[in-house]
């Protein structure tokens, strides 16, 4: 008898840690995984780490023709192997999925958390080709009957505390002892297409904050751009692959990423985001107007940022106060894997 088979897509490392905890429960029930990819960030070797070896469909472009492009070819590449592995299942956040589906006739599930404002093109170019949309319930969108939402986010599923045991060793990897207060800064290239003509830290910013924190404490920088000059010598010098593990230990992140805000705000560490996607991404408004775990200042509120970080830095009470905040998170939001597999076995 042919093993059942589900094919697992994946754009961001965010979409893979996503699906992780549930490709660990398909193999433990029998079904096997085939986990495709872009060649985007630390994506496919952080999948290999795990011993997860991806089908590679193409590395990520920008600009809009070049992202076009490579949807284009994303698509034709996914459905040679749908087509050849007859998978019951397509599941994961690309809309190629929803294309290639509805072409093979194959059950395309589509797990998603931007904010149809935020991100217009995806539910543009997605939905209306996939067999089920299931999205955080913060997003406040409703698809009709196709349409599952739940209390969470996508970042529960790998760093809820159930799966997520932060490395104790972590300090004594970096040689900084315990007491001396860490922080992390995250930039990134905003180099998707739902991210053209967006704005995030500047390198001038980064270096002001360099040159207040590191009064303070440690400063590690973890960059998607190359860094340059003074600040290549605060580059984190871990494996990306730890970076969840800094992110529980530091004191306080600050960053341009949505992912990291988010992560470091779920792990209970105090989260400051500097983009002009502000106000703009629903799940980080919910983070931060519901449980007061992150703070997002626009490019242009450099003062008010700056304020507020010295606040934070000053309290020496404020991961304790994170940790509590936390506590309240989770006592109202739901680990999304156990949704994730409840639809999945729908179509099994």
């Amino acid at each position: 008898m042919t093993k059942t088979s589900v094919i697992f897509d994946c754009h961001h490392p965010k979409h893979y840690l996503a699906l992780r905890q549930l490709g660990s429960w398909c193999s433990e029930s029998g079904i096997k995984v085939i986990w495709t990819a872009r060649e985007k960030d630390v994506l496919v070797d952080l999948m290999r780490s795990d011993g997860n070896i991806p089908f590679v469909m193409t590395r990520s472009k920008r600009g809009l023709l070049g992202l076009f492009g490579e949807l284009v070819t994303y698509d034709f590449k996914l459905l040679k192997l749908a087509n050849k592995k007859k998978p019951a299942v397509l599941m994961g956040n690309s809309i190629s999925i929803a294309h290639v589906g509805k072409l093979l006739k194959i059950p395309a599930l589509l797990i998603n958390d931007d904010d149809a404002k935020a991100n217009p093109q995806y539910p543009l170019l997605g939905y209306p080709f996939a067999t089920r949309i299931i999205t955080p319930d913060c997003l406040k969108e409703n698809y009709g009957k196709k349409h599952r939402s739940y209390p969470g986010l996508h970042e529960l599923a790998y760093l809820h505390p159930k799966v997520f045991h932060p490395d104790p060793a972590i300090r004594a990897k970096l040689n900084i002892p315990h007491g001396k207060k860490i922080f992390l800064i995250r930039t990134v290239a905003l180099a998707a297409s739902h991210d053209v003509g967006e704005q995030g830290l500047s390198r001038e910013i980064v270096e002001q904050l360099v040159s207040f924190l590191s009064t303070k404490g440690v400063v590690f920088i973890s960059s998607e751009i190359e860094l340059t000059g003074g600040l290549a010598a605060y580059r984190f010098p871990l494996p990306s692959s730890m970076l969840h593990d800094m992110l529980a230990e530091c004191d306080l992140f600050i960053g341009d990423s949505q992912t990291m805000a988010a992560e470091a705000a779920i792990v209970g560490t105090p989260s400051i985001r500097m983009n002009s996607f502000v106000n703009r991404i629903a799940y980080l408004d919910e983070l931060e107007d519901r449980f007061d775990l992150t703070y997002g200042y626009k490019p242009d509120q450099i003062n008010e940022m700056l304020a507020r970080i010295e606040l934070i830095v000053k309290d020496s009470e404020s991961k304790h106060a994170w940790r509590r905040k936390r506590d309240k998170m989770l006592r109202s939001w739901v680990d999304p894997t156990a949704v994730f597999w409840d639809e999945l076995c729908r179509f099994i």
